[in-house]
């Protein structure tokens, strides 16, 4: 596999990719090897929304998005985590599609609009559902139509759903009981058609990422997450929380913390 790769004009040096979430080299297609991705992906890069707040538009052009992500080693939200890794997983040569979600709201029983969110389903010797983009989710792949994963971040399973056909559901397991995550279908869009969702969650009032800021990781047992107000870390049964005193105290746990310099 060549270290660089030319894609539609598009210029992935591979090997800083995977150097960037701690793999050294590539290795073939199969379900192991993604479990590996996924996993790596989302204790190396963090979900951030800091452009929003830093004034930034966030443009949904894979150069632009590699360029944050690998060569400053800063993260992103969604659209970019996981447009990027569906590059990767592409260059790769694994199958990928590209899908939209729809998340549930579980304080108003709903679901949001279409290109919500975005999540991958790669092609093995079955489809799998893939996320690196949506904070603290399922750290390897899971099974269509059925399947079911455990690790530390909780217990998941994708189910059919509706009356529409090829929808599914993310759900996870809280007390006993099975809380919708997101839905989704497996019709493939292309980056482009996350735009206007993308644009509303950069400027609108009423998405979530506007009204406040996060940055936050997995770790092998837990979770980092900082918030203006305070830095959480959870690891195994042992939970901090430390609140941030400033602006600068702010900058000082970002870059303490996660190796982001603003």
């Amino acid at each position: 596999m060549k270290g660089r790769l030319t894609r539609n004009r598009k210029i992935m040096n591979l090997n800083s990719y995977l150097k960037r979430i701690k793999i050294s080299q590539p290795e073939k297609p199969n379900l192991s090897f993604l479990s590996k991705l996924q996993e790596q992906h989302l204790l190396s890069v963090p979900f951030e929304n800091l452009d929003i707040h830093q004034g930034e538009k966030i443009v949904l052009e894979e150069n632009r998005i590699y360029e944050k992500i690998v060569v400053t080693e800063r993260g992103g939200f969604c659209y970019e985590l996981n447009g990027l890794f569906c590059w990767l997983l592409r260059s790769l040569d694994f199958s990928v599609s590209m899908v939209s979600s729809q998340v549930h709201r579980l304080a108003e029983d709903r679901f949001t609009p279409e290109f919500d969110h975005m999540v991958l389903l790669v092609n093995l010797e079955k489809a799998y559902l893939v996320d690196v983009g949506f904070g603290d989710t399922f750290r390897k792949p899971i099974a269509l139509p059925d399947g079911i994963v455990e690790d530390i971040s909780g217990t998941y399973r994708v189910q059919p759903f509706g009356s529409a056909p090829n929808t599914h559901i993310l759900q996870k397991q809280e007390n006993n009981s099975w809380q919708h995550v997101y839905s989704f279908t497996d019709h493939p869009r292309v980056i482009s058609d996350f735009e206007e969702m993308c644009s509303f969650h950069q400027t609108s009032a009423e998405s979530h990422f506007t009204q406040e800021i996060i940055c936050t990781m997995a770790i092998k047992n837990g979770r980092i997450s900082l918030s203006d107000d305070f830095l959480t870390i959870t690891d195994g049964s042992s939970k901090r929380k430390t609140k941030v005193d400033s602006n600068k105290d702010f900058k000082h746990k970002l870059r303490g913390h996660f190796g982001i310099q603003l």
